[in-house]
């Protein structure tokens, strides 16, 4: 059974558009007083960092490489969607165990299985062994991703880009925005400023929800998970 690593490029190129936005800001804004990035940023990572949970959605593009991603990370658990030039399926990770929900592009692009089996096992689960599920997932994680996010790289070239934070509203919802063009990074105005959302160019966006407030669902019932050798090689 062929597997493509995903949870890496996932990451990376998330961290990507962060350092990306941090620091094509360099220059924009009025230093001195208000919300800079030098006061501001570090109170940004240092918030992600004693999370324990976050919801993620969006799309990152570098080269021929398009990652989206619909996952919600817990500790070193996560459940969502994840694709990678237009292969996506459901990843569970929870209990120390990887689950995949099967549909027709994972039987196809990654099991190899005809595409007849799909119509017996779609919507079915299969639970991926230790070494199979760390070449999907990598070592994605609420820490690797929150890690490499808020590396001392970026946060450094945040702090000394001179960006000013100011009011902005997003989805309704009061936000400090700093912006320039292509890049646009949005913190919460209130409680403790979560980073909320990160655009660039070419329609490449990353938003960030539900901190602290994650909830994943159980394993899939025994009923409902196959084994590997059950999709053909």
């Amino acid at each position: 059974m062929r597997m493509f690593r995903l949870g890496a490029p996932a990451c990376a190129l998330v961290a990507g558009l962060a350092l990306a936005a941090c620091g094509l800001t360099s220059g924009s804004g009025k230093s001195g007083g208000g919300n800079t990035s030098a006061k501001l940023m570090p109170q940004v990572a240092a918030a992600a960092r004693s999370a324990t949970s976050v919801h993620v959605t969006g799309n990152v593009t570098e080269g021929s490489q398009t990652v989206t991603m619909d996952v919600s990370f817990k500790g070193s658990s996560l459940a969502g969607t994840i694709g990678l030039n237009g292969a996506s399926f459901y990843v569970l990770s929870v209990d120390g165990k990887t689950y995949i929900k099967l549909n027709a592009a994972f039987l196809q692009q990654i099991a190899k299985a005809p595409a007849s089996v799909c119509a017996t096992i779609c919507g079915k689960y299969v639970e991926v062994p230790g070494a199979s599920a760390s070449q999907i997932t990598g070592s994605m994680s609420m820490q690797q991703l929150v890690s490499q996010i808020f590396s001392n790289k970026n946060i450094s070239s945040a702090a000394s880009s001179g960006c000013v934070f100011s009011p902005a509203t997003l989805n309704g919802q009061p936000v400090l925005q700093c912006h320039q063009a292509p890049y646009t990074v949005d913190v919460a105005a209130h409680g403790k400023p979560y980073l909320l959302n990160i655009t660039g160019p070419n329609g490449e966006h990353i938003a960030f929800s539900d901190w602290n407030a994650v909830t994943l669902p159980p394993p899939p019932r025994p009923r409902r998970v196959i084994s590997l050798p059950n999709l053909g090689g």
